[in-house]
C-alpha cells in the first residue's frame, strides 16, 4: 500500500493517478502538491479525500502511464512548476535523499550509509518502506 507523505486534500484520482493538494485549496497551481503515479483504480483514494500522512493513499499497480511491473511513481509541484528531486530542495523521505543517476530511471536515494539504487527489476534490494509502521 502507497500512503500519503503529507497531509493534504485528494484534488484529483484517475486513472493511475492521484494528486495531493498540501495546502488544501483545491488547486494544483498554487503550494505544494504531490502527484502519485500507477495507483491501482481499486481502493484508490477518491477526489476529495482529506488524508493524514501514513494513510494509504491507493495500491501500487501498472495503471497509469507505460510500465513493466508493479510500483508508484512521487513527483511533487510547487506553484505548479515541477521541482526535481535532486537539488537545493532534495526530496527527503524520512531521512532518504533522491540523487539523479547518470539516465532517468537510474538515480538513487541514500540515508545514513544505506544507498539504494532504482532498478526496473523491482528486486528487494530496491524496495524502501516507510518506518512509520
Amino acid at each position: 500500500m502507497a500512503t500519503a507523505i503529507a497531509d493534504g486534500l485528494v484534488i484529483r484520482s484517475e486513472y493511475g493517478e492521484i494528486v495531493l493538494d498540501l495546502d488544501g485549496d483545491g488547486e494544483e497551481r498554487t503550494g505544494w502538491n504531490i502527484f502519485y503515479l500507477h495507483l491501482a483504480t481499486e481502493k484508490r483514494a477518491p477526489a476529495g479525500a482529506s488524508l493524514r500522512a501514513g494513510e494509504p493513499v491507493g495500491f501500487p499497480s501498472c495503471e497509469g502511464g507505460s510500465s513493466t511491473g508493479t510500483h508508484v511513481h512521487i513527483a511533487r509541484k510547487y506553484n505548479g512548476e515541477w521541482i526535481p528531486a535532486e537539488g537545493i530542495l532534495a526530496f527527503n523521505l524520512e531521512g532518504w535523499i533522491a540523487h539523479n543517476g547518470s539516465q532517468p530511471y537510474l538515480g538513487t536515494l541514500t540515508r545514513n550509509n544505506q544507498v539504494v539504487k532504482a532498478c526496473t527489476c523491482s528486486n528487494q534490494a530496491s524496495f524502501i518502506r516507510s518506518d512509520r509502521r
